[in-house]
């Protein structure tokens, strides 16, 4: 749940702090509504996929650690 609500919040600041200009062309009130879902939607998936990728580059760095400790030689 937490990588979720970690990813929703940075989907959220980046729909906040990069907006790319108004809608263009006649679109009803419902229409710009629906433009600007999706573009939060698109916003925090793509910060979930920044999340999951970041966890998995942290969880394979934790394997590695682990392995190169297991397999060290013994100091005599």
């Amino acid at each position: 749940m937490r990588p979720l609500l970690l990813a929703a919040g940075l989907g959220l600041i980046w729909f906040a702090g990069i907006q790319e200009g108004g809608v263009e062309g006649d679109l009803p009130a419902w229409g710009i509504a629906v433009v600007l879902a999706v573009r939060l939607l698109v916003d925090v998936v793509a910060a979930w996929v920044v999340v999951s990728v970041l966890r998995l580059a942290v969880g394979f760095g934790w394997l590695g650690v682990s392995y190169l400790r297991s397999h060290r030689q013994p100091e005599i």
